[in-house]
């Protein structure tokens, strides 16, 4: 059976529940988009939705170093 795959990417971005806005960060440049007009692109629909927070790790300290 053929499967339809819709996907949003934004990355290296924030959320911002109060402005609601997404904004992402790129090398030379910053786009907003509007939170609420994201969700509703999907409304209604069977969703498979995963939230991916990416930080940097510390290495660790190593006695004597």
């Amino acid at each position: 059976m053929a499967k339809l795959n819709h996907t949003l990417t934004f990355k290296n971005a924030t959320i911002s529940l109060e402005d609601n806005e997404i904004v992402e960060y790129m090398k030379e440049d910053i786009q907003t988009h509007t939170l609420s007009d994201i969700i509703n692109r999907f409304a209604g629909k069977n969703l498979d939705i995963t939230f991916k927070e990416v930080s940097d790790l510390e290495p660790a300290e190593v006695d004597g170093e």
